[in-house]
């Protein structure tokens, strides 16, 4: 089957571009993510609880929602730092996409290795510019947070539609759904990579009009 794909575009200052990253890749993870589970039989299992906890951003006026485990934050900061380092390693307007895959791991058969394939994948696309007026840069983050608050309630919107999701599997199966490796929380099978390029051909001033009217939408 074709994964399903969703797209997501904003433009933001260096500074903001691990909030947002966050705040997006940790809503979709709260509603993909489950407690552990545990089997009694083959088929048969409960499911343990997950916590949540408000994050209030420093660098736009957005909070959203996570889950507790100190591991899963790990990895998540993890990867976003080295996009955002690699985003503001440039000077001037530029870009990058940053992306969020489910996946699930398909049986292996001899003399075949075991092959994966995508069911999900969530894009965040970011164009990056520097403002150097106080006053830009206070409308600028305003339409920020209207606009990163739009996005939460998309991926909501989208997340609660009735698609495929990988059907729950038996005792021996379950890491070919599941990334059990976590000691609390048990997400989805998921990957995330980047991608950057060089200086956007658009103008600061073109990209902030543009930006202001609201045209970036999911």
């Amino acid at each position: 089957m074709n994964a399903r794909s969703q797209i997501m575009e904003l433009t933001v200052e260096g500074r903001q571009i691990e909030e947002v990253v966050q705040a997006l890749f940790h809503t979709i993870l709260l509603h993909r993510t489950t407690g552990k589970y545990n089997y009694n039989k083959d088929r048969n299992f409960t499911i343990g609880s997950i916590s949540a906890q408000d994050v209030d951003c420093d660098f736009v006026d957005f909070t959203y929602v996570k889950i507790v485990s100190k591991e899963l934050d790990a990895q998540i900061k993890k990867e976003i730092a080295q996009f955002r380092d690699t985003l503001r390693a440039s000077e001037g307007p530029h870009s990058g996409q940053i992306s969020l895959e489910f996946y699930h791991k398909h049986k292996s058969r001899w003399p075949f290795q075991a092959d994966s394939s995508p069911w999900e994948v969530w894009s965040i696309k970011l164009d990056v510019i520097t403002l150097h007026n106080e006053n830009e840069r206070s409308e600028f983050k305003t339409k920020l947070s209207e606009q990163l608050s739009d996005k939460v309630f998309s991926i909501i919107d989208v997340i609660n539609r009735h698609e495929y999701l990988p059907r729950m599997p038996a005792r021996e199966e379950e890491g070919s759904v599941f990334d059990t490796s976590f000691k609390d929380i048990q997400p989805y099978l998921f990957r995330i990579y980047h991608q950057t390029t060089g200086p956007s051909p658009t103008s600061v001033g073109t990209t902030m009009r543009k930006f202001l009217r609201g045209s970036l939408a999911l």
